[in-house]
C-alpha cells in the first residue's frame, strides 16, 4: 500500500546482476501515437498551446531528491531539467535504464554544463513550450542578448539547444561534459565529437554504462579536456548536439552515439525537430477537454506533457521520479509497488494516451519468477512481490513491510488497461501473471462457516501490526483481479474451469468493512486492526479508486459511505500520499463536484511548480494523475460498464471534452451548456455494446450512426450495438445531425468566463459591475443609509470615469449618507453566480480604496472619516459572507466594514488584501459586494474603489 514510511531512506543492496531489457533504444522510438478524430485534433492544439512555463529567477530545487521545479524536457527514454542562469547553467540527464547494478537504484547520467561568462549577472526569462516540447531561454545583459531554444528528440536519443547572439561583441561560450555526479569523465574525440564515457555505479559489475557525443554545429568550436569552446559572433547562431546511447539500447552503444551527431548538418537538425514536432502534435491531437478553470486545464494538459516526457514504449519504465535524475533520488528511485509506480500509468487511459503505457508491464514480468521464489519461501503459491522492484527482475527494498497485495496493485494497471481497450492480444501477454496473482489469492484467502472469502494479515499500510483483517484495499484488487481473469479468460477462451473457481471467490468475498466516525458511516481500511486514518494517505477510499467497487451504479448506502469517508478524509486533498488516486474517487462516488474543482484548483496553483509538476512531500511522478484522472472523472464515467457524460460536474458550469477513452474502447465527446448536455459522439474502436445513462432524462434520444439517422432510443440505461468502427452521435430527440456537427466545434470561450480567477480594473473590455446603486437585500441590505446628495434615489456603487482612479480612467465611487442607529449599506456590484469563484485555499482579494475626507469632496463632514467604513465584500454560494468569517486584512484589521473605521489612510490610496483561504477555504464566491457600515456613525461618506481581483 502506499508509502508511509518516507523519513528512512531505504536503499538496500544487493549483488543481483542487471541484464539486458532491449536490444534498440530510442535511436528509432516508437511509432506516432494514433490519431484521434479532426475536430479533437484541432481544440487540443488550440487549448495547449496557451499553456506554458515560465521562470524569471533560475530553479532552486534540484538537490532534494525529489520533484524538481527546473524547467524539463524528455523523450520517454533521456530526460532533461536545466538548472542554473546561462553563465553557468547546467541541463542535467536523466535516463529510465541507469540503475545501478549493485544498488538497484537509478542514478543520474551526466551533465552538460554550458557557461556564458560574460553574460554574468543577465536577465533570466525561461519558458517551457509543452506544446512544442522546448525550452526557450532569453538572457541579456546590456545590450546583448543569448537566446536558446533546447529540446529532446522525440524519434531519437539527442538533445540539442541552439544559441542565437544579438548585439555587443564576439562571445565565448564553454560547453563541459560531467559524469552524474558533477565530476570529470572519461573523454574522448571522435572527428569533431567530444565523447564523455560514464557509468550508473562505480562498485560492481554490469553497471550500465553510457556515451554522452556532443558538438556544435555553425562557428567556431574547439576541444580541450572535457570542454568544448564555441565562439559565436553577433547576429549568428550555433547548435549544440549531443548523442546519448547507454549499453541497455545497443551494445555498439559508443558508436551508436557517435553516429547521431558526428555528420549531422543543420537540415539535419531542422529535420529532426520537424519530426519532433510532429510527434507532438499528433500526441496533442488524441484528446482535449475544455473548463472554465483554466488553472485546472493547465495542470492537465501539463501532466500530460510531462508524462510523454518520461514513458513511451520500447524502452526501460520510469522511476518514482521519471528521467529528470539530477543526483541520488530518495527511495532510490526504483518501482514502489505499492502504489507509486501504478498510479502515474492510470492517467493514460482515460486521456487516450494508452501507448504511453506500453512499458508498464516489463519490469512486472520480469520480476515473476523472483515472484516466485519469494512466494514459495514464505509457504505460499503464485507470486509475491516485496515493496521495490527494479530493472530486470531485480529488487531495491526486498521487504513485504507487512503486505500481500503488491503484486495485485500491480495487476490493476494491467486489468485497467484490458478493460478499456479489449485488446486480447495485450490480454494474452498478461493473462500469465494474472494468474499467478489468482493463483496466490486463492490459496491464501480464508473460507469461513458463511460462504466468506477473507483477508487476514495483510496490512493496508506499511508495517501495520498483525493483526489486520480484510484490508479494504485489498479486497478491492482482488476484486478486480479474478474480474479481470474472468473477463480475459473468456475472451481467450481459457481455463474455464478455472474461471468457475474464480467467479465463487469474486462472489464471496468479505464485503468492504465499515466503522462509525462523527456519527456517519464510513469506510475502514480493515475490518479488524488499522480501522480508520485520516493520515495524508487515502488507503480508506481506495477501493473506489483504482479498486473500482464502488461507484455512482452501486447501492445507495455504499455511495453515501464512500461519499461520508470522503469528507472525513480531511487530510488527503493535498497530503502526501494521496492526491493521485483521492480526487479520482471522490468524483466516482459523486462527491460535491465544486468542493474536488476547488481543491484542484489549488492542486494546479499552490501545490504545483512552474514545470507544471504538481508536487507533495514525497510524491513523484505519481502526482501526474492527479488533474488528469481526477478531471476525467468527473466529466466521463465507465468503470462500471455504464459510460455517464458529466457524471459529478458542478451546475452552471459549462464544459466540453473530445476523445477520452471509455471502458470498452470508445472514444467519448460531449458538451454541456447552461446544464444541458447537448450532444454525445462516441467511437466504437473494438465493437460491442455501448452503454450509456441518459443524460436526458425523460426524453427519447436520437441516434445518427456513421452520419445516418437510425431513428430514436429511450430509457435511463440503454444498449446500442456497434461494429468496429461505428461512430455515434446521440442528442434529444429531433436535434438535426448538423446541429450536432456544430456543437462539436463549438469553443468553451463563447459561453462561460472563468472560474480560476476575477480581476477589473474598471476599464473598458474588462469585467463591467452587473449592477450599479443597488442594494443586495439578501446580502446585507441597507439600514438607515440614504442618498448623499444630488437627486439620487440612494446609497451608491457605480463606474466613473474620469474622476479618481488608481490606474487607468475609471473607478468604482461609492456614496451615501448614515442618518439613524446602526448605519449600514451593501451593495452588490459582481455577479458571479453562472460560474462561481473556487477560493480553494490560497486565493488572496486585492483591492485599492480611495476614502475621501471634506478635503477632498464637499459632501463629507470637517473631521469625518465615515468614509474608511468600508470594505469589498463577498457572498458565498453558502449564503456565507466574507465580513463575518473572521478574515482579516494584511495588517490585521478585522474585513468587516465597521472594522476598516479608521484604519484606512483618507484621501490616498490604500491597498487591502484578504487571504481567503485562512477562514474561507474551499468556499465559492456568488457576489461582490461593497459595504458601508458602522454602527454609531452619521453624516456623509464617499470615495473610490479601483483594481479589485481575486487570485
Amino acid at each position: 500500500m502506499p508509502i508511509q514510511l518516507r523519513s528512512l531512506l531505504r536503499r538496500t543492496g544487493s549483488a543481483v546482476t542487471a541484464g539486458l531489457l532491449v536490444s534498440a533504444g530510442l535511436t528509432a522510438i516508437a511509432a506516432q501515437p494514433a490519431m484521434a478524430d479532426s475536430v479533437t485534433s484541432t481544440e487540443a492544439a488550440r487549448i495547449v498551446q496557451q499553456y506554458t512555463g515560465v521562470w524569471t529567477t533560475p530553479p532552486t530545487q534540484l538537490s532534494n531528491g525529489e520533484t524538481t521545479d527546473a524547467p524539463l524536457m524528455g523523450n520517454g527514454n533521456v530526460g532533461v531539467a536545466v538548472g542554473g542562469s546561462i553563465n553557468d547553467q547546467t541541463f542535467y540527464l536523466g535516463k529510465n535504464d541507469f540503475f545501478s547494478a549493485a544498488s538497484h537504484a537509478i542514478e543520474p547520467l551526466g551533465r552538460i554544463v554550458v557557461a556564458a561568462p560574460s553574460m554574468a549577472g543577465a536577465s533570466y526569462h525561461v519558458v517551457q513550450n509543452i506544446a512544442q516540447a522546448q525550452v526557450l531561454g532569453t538572457y541579456t545583459l546590456g545590450g546583448v542578448t543569448l537566446a536558446t531554444t533546447s529540446w529532446v528528440s522525440a524519434t531519437q536519443n539527442t538533445f540539442v539547444t541552439q544559441f542565437t547572439l544579438t548585439g555587443g561583441s564576439a562571445q565565448t561560450i564553454s560547453i563541459s561534459l560531467q559524469n552524474g555526479a558533477g565530476g570529470t569523465p572519461t573523454v574522448s574525440t571522435t572527428g569533431n565529437d567530444l565523447d564523455a564515457d560514464v557509468a550508473a555505479d562505480t562498485s560492481g559489475s554490469n553497471n550500465p554504462v553510457a556515451r554522452i557525443a556532443a558538438r556544435t554545429i555553425g562557428q567556431t568550436q574547439s576541444i580541450s579536456g572535457n570542454t568544448l569552446t564555441l565562439t559565436m559572433q553577433p547576429g549568428t547562431t550555433s547548435t549544440l548536439v549531443a548523442g546519448i546511447e547507454s549499453n541497455n539500447d545497443s551494445s555498439t552503444y559508443q558508436s551508436t552515439a557517435d553516429s547521431m551527431v558526428g555528420s549531422l548538418a543543420q537540415a539535419d537538425v531542422n529535420n529532426l525537430l520537424s519530426s519532433h514536432e510532429s510527434w507532438w502534435q499528433n500526441y496533442w491531437a488524441q484528446s482535449y477537454v475544455e473548463i472554465p478553470d483554466k488553472s485546472v486545464e493547465k495542470s492537465w494538459y501539463g501532466s500530460l506533457y510531462l508524462l510523454g516526457c518520461v514513458s513511451r514504449s520500447g524502452d526501460y519504465a520510469p522511476g518514482l521520479w521519471g528521467n529528470w535524475i539530477p543526483q541520488a533520488m530518495n527511495w532510490n528511485g526504483d518501482y514502489h509497488t505499492n502504489y507509486n509506480y501504478e498510479v502515474p500509468f492510470y492517467a493514460s487511459m482515460s486521456t487516450n494516451h494508452i501507448a504511453q503505457m506500453a512499458d508498464y508491464d516489463q519490469p512486472v514480468l520480469q520480476y515473476m519468477s523472483a515472484g516466485e521464489a519469494l512466494a514459495s519461501a514464505n509457504g505460499f503459491q503464485g507470486v509475491l512481490y516485496p515493496v521495490g522492484i527494479s530493472p530486470n527482475g531485480t529488487s531495491a527494498d526486498t521487504s513485504l513491510h507487512n503486505q500481500k497485495s503488491n503484486a495485485a496493485y500491480l495487476a490493476s494497471d494491467m486489468v485497467m488497461k484490458y478493460e478499456y481497450t479489449h485488446d486480447a492480444t495485450y490480454a494474452a501477454t498478461v493473462y500469465p501473471y494474472l494468474k499467478e496473482v489468482g493463483l496466490f489469492w486463492q490459496n491464501y484467502l480464508t473460507l469461513d462457516s458463511s460462504g466468506t472469502y477473507n483477508i487476514d494479515n495483510d496490512a493496508p499500510q506499511e508495517d501495520d501490526a498483525y493483526p489486520q483483517t480484510n484490508s479494504s484495499v485489498s479486497l478491492a484488487l482482488v476484486h478486480l483481479v479474478f474480474q479481470g481473469l474472468i473477463d480475459m479468460s473468456t475472451a481467450l477462451n481459457e481455463d474455464a474451469t478455472t474461471r468457475t473457481t474464480w467467479e465463487n471467490i469474486n462472489s464471496h468475498l468479505a464485503a468492504q468493512p465499515t466503522m462509525t466516525s462523527n456519527g456517519q458511516t464510513i469506510l475502514s481500511e480493515t475490518s479488524q486492526g488499522a480501522g480508520f486514518v485520516n493520515d495524508g494517505n487515502d488507503v480508506d477510499i481506495q477501493s473506489v479508486y483504482p479498486g473500482s467497487q464502488i461507484g455512482l451504479d452501486s447501492s445507495s448506502t455504499l455511495i453515501t459511505d464512500a461519499q461520508n469517508t470522503i469528507s472525513q478524509l480531511t487530510n488527503a486533498w493535498d497530503g502526501g500520499n494521496a492526491p493521485g488516486t483521492f480526487y479520482a474517487a471522490a468524483a466516482r462516488v459523486g462527491y460535491n463536484p465544486s468542493t474536488i474543482l476547488s481543491n484542484l484548483d489549488d492542486e494546479a496553483t499552490n501545490q504545483s511548480y512552474n514545470n507544471m509538476a504538481v508536487h507533495h512531500s514525497g510524491g513523484g511522478i505519481e502526482n501526474l494523475n492527479v488533474t488528469t484522472s481526477g478531471l476525467d472523472e468527473m466529466l466521463l464515467q465507465s468503470f462500471q460498464n455504464d459510460i455517464k457524460v458529466f457524471a459529478d460536474w458542478p451546475a452552471n458550469t459549462n464544459a466540453r471534452f473530445g476523445d477520452l477513452l471509455a471502458y470498452g474502447d470508445f472514444l467519448i465527446s460531449s458538451s454541456k451548456v447552461n446544464n444541458s448536455v447537448q450532444y454525445i459522439q462516441a467511437n466504437s474502436q473494438a465493437g460491442g455494446n455501448f452503454v450509456f445513462t441518459n443524460p436526458w432524462p425523460g426524453q427519447s434520444v436520437e441516434v445518427y450512426r456513421n452520419g445516418t439517422d437510425t431513428g430514436t432510443v429511450s430509457g435511463t440505461q440503454i444498449t446500442i450495438a456497434t461494429s468496429t468502427g461505428d461512430t455515434l452521435e446521440l442528442a434529444p430527440a429531433g436535434t438535426a445531425l448538423a446541429t450536432i456537427t456544430t456543437e462539436l466545434s463549438q469553443t468553451l470561450a463563447s459561453s462561460i468566463t472563468t472560474s480560476t480567477s476575477f480581476s477589473t480594473g474598471l476599464e473598458s473590455g474588462q469585467p463591467a459591475p452587473t449592477w450599479t446603486d443597488t442594494v443586495d437585500t439578501t446580502g446585507g441590505g441597507d439600514n438607515n443609509v440614504t442618498a448623499l446628495c444630488c437627486g439620487v434615489a440612494g446609497p451608491e456603487a457605480g463606474v466613473r470615469t474620469g474622476e479618481t482612479s488608481h490606474t487607468g480612467s475609471s473607478s468604482l465611487m461609492y456614496s451615501g449618507s448614515a442618518d439613524g442607529s446602526d448605519p449600514h449599506a451593501y451593495l452588490k456590484v459582481f455577479d458571479l453566480s453562472n460560474s462561481p469563484l473556487a477560493i480553494g485555499s490560497g486565493k488572496t482579494l486585492s483591492y485599492w480604496i480611495y476614502p475621501q475626507s471634506s478635503a477632498t469632496t464637499p459632501y463629507v463632514a470637517a473631521g469625518s472619516t465615515n468614509s474608511t467604513c468600508v470594505a469589498i465584500d463577498l457572498i458565498f454560494t453558502d449564503n456565507s459572507t466574507l465580513r463575518d468569517s473572521g478574515a482579516v486584512d494584511q495588517n490585521g484589521n478585522g474585513i468587516h466594514p465597521a472594522d476598516q473605521c479608521g484604519h484606512l489612510t483618507l484621501d490616498t490610496w490604500n491597498h487591502v488584501t484578504v487571504n481567503l483561504g485562512t477562514n474561507n477555504a474551499n468556499k465559492e464566491i456568488n457576489r461582490i459586494l461593497v459595504g458601508y457600515d458602522q454602527p454609531t456613525g452619521s453624516g456623509g461618506y464617499r470615495g473610490y474603489i479601483d483594481d479589485i481581483s481575486i487570485s
